[in-house]
């Protein structure tokens, strides 16, 4: 399967969380109190101009049925495709916890729905399958697994199956590790792993995960420690981790990623990542 350029499958990430959004919303009938304060704010904040009055979806944006609160979050902070950025200073995370409980409650079961490109797909994916381990959903990974096993064969297909058998057993670690690899390896054409790994720790400290932050950063250094200047920027990045400023570790990220990218395409041929 031919691999697709990162910046292609980022732009198009958005239309698959549309896709993996339920039916019509079915709220029940009585909100709880953080749940009925949510869906005021969920109108105050002008969510609803996009996802509609009842979060049902618009011909710009998707429906929401189905998200889980780790979703809502990590979207509102961190977002793939062009929904907006919505920080602390305009959505607090009180308030946003309330959003996302609204949308919780919702309910709302995935469709299965496929795009043009099964390339895209399937690299999409696997994007949505480590975001979901990022928020320790292993139903939702294994769902988005199972649709990256109907896209691929050969050694592909075994490498699905075996993180899915990894997952369901309880070894997250090794599943993620197995995704992990597929992804940089043969999905995104020009991803490196640190870039991937990058990307992931700047999500997570988006939405407050400073511990999964640091995890992925480990990864990084070892895969830069041959570059002082490199090395340098990640220990900067973890002390403003472990000094709980994440929203300047993200910043930091950025500038990191790029200059992953140009160190890791700079390697000689045949040098492992």
């Amino acid at each position: 399967m031919k691999p697709i350029g990162f910046f292609a499958l980022i732009a198009g990430l958005f239309l698959l969380i549309a896709a993996c959004g339920g039916d019509e919303p079915t709220p029940s009938q009585q909100l709880s109190v953080a749940a009925s304060e949510g869906q005021r704010l969920f109108t105050a904040n002008a969510c609803s101009a996009c996802h509609g009055s009842a979060a049902q979806g618009t011909s710009i944006a998707p429906g929401l049925a189905g998200h889980t609160t780790a979703q809502v979050k990590r979207q509102a902070r961190a977002p793939l495709g062009v929904m907006p950025v919505f920080p602390p200073s305009q959505i607090s995370n009180v308030e946003l916890d309330q959003i996302a409980q609204y949308i919780e409650s919702l309910g709302g079961d995935h469709l299965h729905v496929s795009l043009d490109d099964p390339a895209l797909e399937s690299a999409q994916h696997h994007w949505m399958t480590l975001f979901a381990l990022e928020d320790e959903a292993a139903t939702e990974a294994v769902h988005h697994i199972d649709h990256i096993a109907g896209l691929v064969t050969g050694q592909h297909l075994s490498q699905m199956n075996e993180a899915k058998a990894e997952i369901e057993a309880g070894n997250i670690h090794e599943g993620t590790h197995i995704i992990e690899n597929m992804l940089a390896g043969t999905q995104v054409n020009d991803l490196t792993p640190s870039e991937m790994h990058v990307g992931l720790a700047r999500s997570s400290a988006l939405v407050g995960d400073a511990e999964g932050a640091l995890h992925h950063l480990e990864h990084i250094s070892e895969a830069l420690s041959s570059d002082p200047e490199l090395a340098g920027q990640v220990e900067e990045i973890q002390e403003l981790l472990e000094s709980e400023e994440l929203g300047d570790a993200a910043h930091e990220m950025e500038d990191l990623a790029e200059d992953a990218h140009e160190e890791e395409h700079d390697e000689p041929e045949g040098h492992g990542h």
